[in-house]
Parts: structure tokens; sequence; C-alpha cells
């Protein structure tokens, strides 16, 4: 599992709207947390807790921040008309005497779906907040994964990409991303420069520098302390220090 995957987002004052399979009552308030492994809902008396390879999808609609509350009359709002009767329009119309937000969830699953309102962020908002989820589903998804390196394959073989780059993309399907981080790379080639510098100066000759006495490497052409120059010309020498 990689560091985009491991993830978790919590979700309170959920409005449950209906649905099946969970334990779950239309009206009541219940809180999400979309964890590492899976999904737990808590609600009023009971909870559930479900692994992502059950969850078949998460559906984020609704209008988002509105100027007017009400209206809602019973009929399908933007998710593929799941969402109608005349019990979720009252409670619709209840909350918006409550909330200027109207984010609509619906959670698919193997044993059932559920439908929510949310009225802390904005469909877009909350979808940036659950893309480790998104991404869950996909990497969990055989069918996906297998037609992604497909394509891959396919380029490969038309000469599009070279074996290298076929390697990567199979890799990051695998195990995600690794980009580059060019400071964090030269503070590690600093750090290696200045390691072989210490064994190079450790195994060197020792002398002294005439300018300010200090023991350095017998063939450096510059003190590396007070910057006394010993290259062709200078009238420094070092002094060999005695065996």
């Amino acid at each position: 599992m990689n560091e985009y995957t491991n993830r978790e987002v919590r979700l309170e004052n959920i409005t449950c709207l209906g649905g099946i399979g969970f334990p779950c009552e239309a009206g009541e308030s219940i809180s999400i947390r979309f964890e590492a492994a899976g999904v737990a809902i808590h609600g009023q008396r009971r909870s559930a807790r479900f692994s992502y390879l059950e969850l078949l999808d998460v559906l984020i609609t609704g209008p988002g921040t509105v100027t007017t509350g009400g209206g809602f009359v019973g009929g399908g709002f933007g998710v593929s008309g799941a969402l109608e009767g005349i019990a979720v329009a009252t409670i619709l119309n209840a909350l918006t005497t409550k909330t200027k937000i109207h984010t609509f969830i619906s959670i698919e699953t193997n044993f059932g779906e559920l439908h929510l309102h949310y009225s802390d962020m904005e469909p877009g908002a909350l979808r940036v907040a659950l893309s480790h989820v998104f991404l869950r589903l996909r990497q969990s998804n055989p069918d996906w994964r297998n037609a992604r390196i497909a394509i891959a394959k396919n380029a490969h073989e038309h000469g599009q990409i070279d074996a290298a780059e076929l390697a990567e993309i199979t890799t990051r399907l695998t195990n995600g991303p690794h980009w580059p981080d060019p400071e964090a790379e030269e503070r590690l080639r600093r750090l290696e420069a200045e390691a072989r510098a210490k064994v190079e100066y450790d195994k060197a000759p020792k002398g002294k520098c005439p300018n300010c006495d200090r023991v350095i490497s017998l063939h450096t052409e510059e003190c590396p302390h007070c910057k006394a120059s010993f290259g062709i010309g200078s009238s420094w020498k070092i002094k060999p220090l005695l065996a």
C-alpha cells in the first residue's frame, strides 16, 4: 500500500436519506470514516464496517452551495433518479433550514446501497478529499488493471515506448508513482560527495598548513580552513608530518 492509498477521511453530521443493506434509517445522522483498509459507518445505534473489495462505487453529486432553500418535491436530483419519493423530499426540505450546501453521496456495495446528504463540503471539494478512495476502487479492479497493462504492452509492441518505459508504467500500476525531488537529490549528491572527500582525506598523507598550522591533506592545493593557496607559483608549501 502506498502513500496515496494509506489515508483516512472522516465525514461527520451526514443525514441518511435511505437505502438498503445498511443499519441506518432515513433521517438518521451518521458519520463515515474512509480508512486505509475499508469504510466504517457509525449510526446513532448501530455501525457497519466493510472492505474496499466490497465497494462498487461512490457517487458524489448535488448543486453544492445554494442561496434559496426548499423546493424538493420528491423527484430525482442528479443521482440517476435513485433518490426519489415524498419521504426523501421531506427530509431535504427540513435540511434547507439548517444549511446552504447540498451534496449527495451514494455508496454502492456488494450487499446494498446507501444514499446520503452532506452539508459540510461541496461536491467538487468532497471528490478531491476522497481521491484515494477512487484510486483504491480502480486498483482493486483486476479488469481495469489488466486493461491498462494491455494498453502499455500494445504501445511497446508498436514501438511507441521502450522496455524501460513499459516497466515503469507497470510498476506504477502496482506500487504507485515515485516522483523525483530535485532538492532532495541535490542534498543526497552533496552528502555523497562529502563522504567521498572524507574517505579520500583519511587515506591521503597529511601535512601542516604553513599559515594556520592545521593538519590537512598533503596533496591539497588550498587549505580548507584558512584558504591559503599551495598551487603553482605559491611560495607556501605544506609541511609533511613526520611518520
